[in-house]
């Protein structure tokens, strides 16, 4: 997912880890802080993986030693440069580094933007274990996709060591390659080709065990983290709403802790009331803000769900994190 109506838009070892200086993004908040901004490049099963990540500091880049992570995961047509200044506010705000990979490379036979689930998730593990292993400080980490993202985000967290994430975030995301394979249309005729290579060059009859495999909903009881926390909006062209309450079913009847967010209607950044749809709008944002209250200590971890729905008056979601944009 880029912009407003883009789509979706055991680990495999780390051989080498290289982190290239980038130019600085920098800004400055009330305490000073600011961002700085890195390319990572990575060797995953042999091939290049590149991303980058988005750290705080006060001085000289480097001088905070990081008490959370942010993993985030792009959707489909989409990369790691994706929205750096909306990365970097929430990066000010929480004081977290945010890490994003690619999910392959432009140098990969997994090219970036495409649908590389399996590429996507492996990168997306090997990454946090890296840089976790490189800033021992670390405590909790926030795994957090959209769209595509969400599905691979999934496919991380079910695949992934226990202990590696904390907590899930799934942005409009797909619950299932099968649906995704199924749905394809809704995004263009170029995905359904894209979701059966990824699969292994075939479809769901043919390769039922490779979709399964890339299926969330399907190995919600792999999924080791304290909660997941799932957002949909009810007017959502391109991932249907019903793909989070299957996630949220799968959770529930594995007895995992899951909140999900509804969205009917939401505020966009001009302060319009619109459809909770796919893309940059309320639900982005209300994700946005759920990444930043849980590493404020601020996200109601025991709630069960939340509905928003601006157009009609009703906001049962927590209060915005201080200076955030959320679907309110």
């Amino acid at each position: 997912m880029r912009g407003r109506y883009r789509s979706y838009g055991a680990v495999l070892g780390v051989l080498a880890a290289v982190i290239v200086a980038a130019p600085a993004v920098s800004a400055e908040t009330a305490d000073d802080v600011r961002v700085a901004v890195h390319d990572v490049t990575l060797t995953v099963d042999g091939e290049q993986a590149t991303g980058r990540v988005y750290e705080p500091y006060r001085e000289t880049p480097g001088d905070i030693d990081p008490r959370d992570l942010i993993v985030a995961v792009h959707g489909h047509a989409g990369s790691a440069a994706d929205f750096p200044e909306y990365m970097g506010s929430i990066v000010r705000q929480t004081m977290a580094p945010l890490l994003t990979m690619d999910q392959r490379s432009a140098a990969s036979q997994w090219r970036t933007g495409e649908w590389n689930v399996w590429a996507g998730w492996q990168d997306t593990v090997a990454a946090t274990q890296w840089y976790r292993g490189a800033h021992p400080t670390i405590g909790r980490t926030v795994l957090w996709g959209w769209s595509q993202g969400g599905l691979t985000s999934g496919l991380a967290a079910a695949y992934a060591p226990p202990g590696t994430y904390d907590y899930w975030v799934d942005t409009f995301g797909q619950a299932s390659d099968f649906v995704s394979w199924l749905e394809a249309d809704l995004a263009g005729p170029g995905l359904r080709p894209e979701i059966e290579r990824d699969a292994g060059g075939c479809t769901p009859v043919a390769c039922a065990a490779a979709y399964a495999a890339r299926s969330p909903s399907l190995l919600a009881g792999r999924i080791a983290v304290r909660r997941a926390i799932l957002l949909h909006g009810t007017s959502d062209p391109l991932v249907p709403y019903s793909s989070s309450v299957e996630m949220r079913a799968a959770l529930m009847a594995t007895g995992k802790p899951v909140t999900m967010y509804t969205i009917a209607s939401g505020r966009d950044l001009g302060g319009n009331v619109v459809p909770g749809e796919h893309g940059l709008g309320p639900v982005f944002f209300e994700s946005g803000c759920a990444v930043e209250r849980l590493l404020l200590d601020t996200e109601p971890v025991g709630a069960s769900d939340y509905l928003i729905d601006i157009a009609h008056g009703v906001n049962t979601a927590p209060p915005a994190p201080p200076n955030t944009k959320c679907a309110s």
